[in-house]
């Protein structure tokens, strides 16, 4: 186990598809976290995800715009259907 082993977590990145996001998605993915990656733009997701998948991690998409909390909500419901939980 290293410092940074983030095996059976789950992490939502929100704006995640570009600049610091994507670089949070990807690292996280990379030390073994299982990455929800969130933005306004479903195809700018699906590429992250696909990055992370072609490296061997493990990630999923979600549209979600921050500023309304039904879509918030939504997020959280989706993440914790798809993994079981956030942690």
């Amino acid at each position: 186990m290293t410092m940074f082993d983030l095996s059976g977590k789950v992490a939502v990145v929100t704006g995640g598809s570009r600049g610091i996001g994507k670089a949070i998605s990807l690292r996280m993915a990379q030390h073994g976290a299982r990455v929800v990656v969130s933005s306004r733009k479903l195809d700018a997701c699906e590429e992250v995800v696909n990055e992370i998948r072609a490296a061997g991690g493990e990630a999923v998409a979600r549209t979600c715009h921050i500023a309304h909390k039904d879509q918030l909500q939504g997020l959280v419901d989706f993440t914790t259907s798809h993994y079981g939980s956030l942690n």
